[in-house]
């Protein structure tokens, strides 16, 4: 086993003190350009690395984040973690990506192992909820910011306004023409089992607009073989009709299927998604989408992440801007 070179060689073989030694490796002043640049030139020649775990017990900090997703199915939580990695790197933060697999005794269990690691803070997409689980979180005393589902209005959160951007799709789809919608949210289904906060706000966002729409008329699939529900429905569409699904993923799965029957979208029913993902570029017809910058909201989570550890006040509610991208679709 090599043995690990540390600052006291790099002084030795340079003839300063270990005290100059580390200014020039934490670029701290007081020291000459020539000094500095003789040192690094060491360091890097011996192999020297930096000894995080000594430097955390001295500091109080081990320059980590923790940041827990569900999983990498849905592209979006890619992007949005390349955009968290990325700014966390610029601040010298190493991140640990932990996938929760919308488990509730993983979820707790990763928290526990980046706690014990003493991650400096945590990004979170929760699904658990309660008094209970944000006892727990506070219990943690490590920075803690939420995306994606709310677990509390007093931890940080970054997300957009779902309520509005669905409010919005329907008033779209009504300014088309359409009459009826059949609105696709399986993850309604587990309301009252976990945490679905983003599906019931977009709920929210929907019951809202019908209610401003009185001739506007809705059928809500919530269920997991929402497939199945809407190839009984199309049959006894009389109205004209569109698909307003909360996921883009839903919305390919229904493209997919809607073209063995021959259905002709949009020329006999309508569909629209939800998070613009990199891949409809190559979908045909082209989706109509809620589109938001999901890189933006992985840097503005790192951002608000690491300025909350830095012990700067941050908003306890920082929204991302959304918009609807028009395409053939609709």
């Amino acid at each position: 086993m090599l043995n690990k070179i540390t600052s006291k060689q790099i002084a030795e073989q340079c003839g300063v003190t270990r005290g100059t030694v580390d200014r020039a490796l934490n670029n701290r002043p007081g020291i000459k350009a020539e000094t500095r640049a003789r040192i690094l030139k060491a360091a890097e020649e011996l192999g020297y690395r930096p000894d995080y775990l000594g430097q955390s017990l001295v500091k109080g900090e081990t320059k980590t984040l923790g940041m827990l997703t569900f999983d990498m199915h849905n592209p979006i939580f890619a992007q949005l973690y390349h955009a968290f990695e990325d700014v966390a790197r610029q601040h010298g933060y190493f991140v640990y990506l932990a996938l929760t697999h919308k488990d509730k005794h993983v979820e707790q269990l990763h928290i526990h192992h980046l706690m014990d690691r003493r991650v400096d803070g945590l990004a979170l997409n929760p699904i658990n909820e309660g008094e209970a689980f944000v006892s727990f979180l506070h219990q943690t005393r490590t920075p803690i910011v939420t995306y994606g589902n709310r677990v509390s209005r007093h931890i940080p959160h970054v997300w957009i306004n779902d309520q509005r951007a669905v409010q919005e799709a329907v008033q779209y789809m009504a300014a088309k023409g359409y009459q009826h919608i059949l609105y696709v949210s399986p993850p309604l289904q587990y309301e009252g089992t976990e945490n679905i906060d983003v599906p019931k706000q977009r709920y929210v966002g929907l019951q809202a607009a019908l209610q401003q729409l009185p001739s506007m008329s809705c059928t809500v699939l919530r269920e997991k073989h929402y497939i199945k529900d809407l190839i009984e429905l199309l049959p006894s569409l009389s109205k004209k009709t569109a698909i307003l699904c909360t996921s883009d993923i839903f919305a390919l799965e229904i493209l997919k299927i809607l073209k063995q029957p021959y259905i002709s979208v949009p020329d006999q029913i309508g569909i629209m998604g939800f998070d613009n993902i990199g891949m409809l570029e190559y979908v045909e017809p082209a989706l109509t989408t809620v589109d938001y910058t999901i890189e933006e909201i992985g840097r503005s989570l790192a951002e608000t992440l690491i300025q909350q550890i830095q012990g700067v006040q941050v908003n306890a509610d920082i929204v991302i801007p959304h918009r609807i991208i028009e395409r053939a679709s609709l």
